[in-house]
């Protein structure tokens, strides 16, 4: 019999196992995503993976009864580490409790079926088109009239917040959600402060660094795809790259300066994406791979020396642009090391931020520099900002709405917030959407 002739042979997986269909074992199936597992109401369909983190990930997903798209953060294994439960308790709190454009909304907590029990939470957000650092990575460029707008438009989130006493602490690129016609809404509020609070337990926590009127007609630009209150604060605060210097130098009372010291770092990166301007060579403005006292190697602890001459300590790239602080402005700092290891670093007056920005113009450079200073009483402050002649042309007055009154986080007070007592804060968030959840 021909090759033409022989009977076709289909190999199979399952070749030479002639089984009875009941004793076949199905195949195993591959998960499309996290969200198979996901266990979230009906109205609620699943449509793509948009992010994960240490706290687990987040979907972009179809909410059927708002009929709109939606952000579904599912955080995983609440209770295994108290510290980061009480930021996912932090973010909740702080988020239901603000309202504005510039900040993104929190549509809903998923009710969990036992409040006893329950270890994972889903919360459903405002969705927004990308991210500050995703932005900042697409190889465009940005008119800038786009750079400004975006910066107004973060200003007016920031102005909004620190009048309902809050201190984001953590403002990078990441934590700045973008749409295409420039709108920004501010996230991430986990290691947020509400200055208004007493908050007796905030220094245990480990000193660690986290790894003028627009018309309606005016044109809107688009983006393209892609009395100062002491507080005992905790240093365990905020990206490196956007830190404040009093936050690298563990300063105790810090003010609302520290976000704007973070806003002119992002300013500054995004003025990386005018024309002109090298797709290799953005990036942020002031990148340290270290930053004494927080991470210092252990051989040379006490050596201040040794760390003042790394070109990439986080202080010396901030000193190689800004110049060294003044006398005056090191003996404003409290803490006597943090004196002694700002005079351990040459004296230099810096290169300048125009010699960084030679093709931004002056505006541009002027509020830069006004945000970007060592002494956090010079800096601008965000109504200041918001005057700045820079926005003269996209301003509306009628955005920078302020909050009503602080905002008071009470579990802050508490002494000792054991997993029992976590719980039943979170339980009282969650009442606030779903009142039918009794009360532990």
């Amino acid at each position: 019999m021909g090759d033409r002739d022989a009977p076709k042979r289909h190999v199979s997986f399952s070749e030479g196992a002639e089984k009875k269909p009941e004793e076949r074992k199905s195949a195993p199936i591959i998960p499309k995503g996290p969200a198979d597992r996901w266990k979230i109401p009906p109205r609620y369909e699943v449509k793509q993976l948009i992010g994960t983190g240490s706290y687990g990930s987040v979907c972009e997903a179809y909410d059927s009864e708002r009929k709109g798209l939606v952000a579904i953060k599912r955080i995983a294994h609440m209770f295994e580490d108290l510290i980061d439960c009480k930021r996912i308790l932090r973010e909740i709190a702080i988020l239901s409790k603000l309202n504005h454009e510039h900040i993104v909304g929190i549509y809903d907590i998923v009710a969990p079926r036992d409040m006893s029990t329950f270890d994972e939470l889903y919360m459903v957000m405002e969705i927004c088109d990308s991210d500050l650092k995703k932005l900042c990575r697409t190889d465009v460029t940005l008119t800038a009239l786009h750079i400004n707008t975006l910066l107004y438009n973060l200003l007016v989130g920031l102005k909004y917040l620190h009048s309902a006493g809050i201190y984001h602490r953590d403002l990078k690129p990441a934590n700045c959600l973008v749409n295409q016609d420039c709108s920004v809404k501010i996230c991430d509020f986990g290691l947020s402060r509400a200055i208004g609070d007493e908050q007796p337990h905030l220094h245990a926590l480990p000193n660690t660094p986290r790894g003028a009127g627009e018309s309606e007609s005016a044109q809107v630009p688009g983006v393209p795809h892609t009395q100062r209150l002491k507080r005992h604060l905790t240093g365990h605060v905020v990206t490196r790259w956007y830190r404040a210097p009093e936050l690298i130098l563990l300063q105790e009372n810090y003010t609302e300066a520290i976000d704007i010291w973070s806003v002119g770092c992002i300013y500054a990166e995004l003025l990386g994406m005018l024309e002109g301007t090298k797709t290799q060579d953005r990036g942020p403005l002031f990148p340290g791979s270290s930053c004494f006292p927080l991470s210092p190697d252990h051989k040379h602890k006490t050596d201040y020396k040794f760390h003042t001459r790394g070109k990439h300590d986080q202080l010396n790239m901030i000193f190689n642009l800004l110049g060294t602080p003044s006398e005056r402005d090191i003996e404003q700092l409290e803490r006597d090391d943090a004196k002694r290891y700002i005079r351990c670093f040459a004296k230099r007056p810096g290169e300048g931020l125009r010699s960084k920005f030679p093709h931004v113009d002056v505006d541009s450079n002027d509020i830069l520099d006004r945000m970007l200073r060592f002494n956090p009483r010079e800096r601008l402050p965000v109504t200041s900002a918001l005057d700045h002649k820079l926005f003269q042309d996209i301003r509306d007055a009628h955005k920078e709405t302020t909050a009503p009154s602080f905002i008071s986080l009470e579990f802050e007070k508490e002494p000792d917030l054991d997993e029992t007592l976590l719980r039943k804060y979170f339980c009282k968030e969650i009442r606030r959407y779903h009142a039918e959840v009794p009360e532990l």
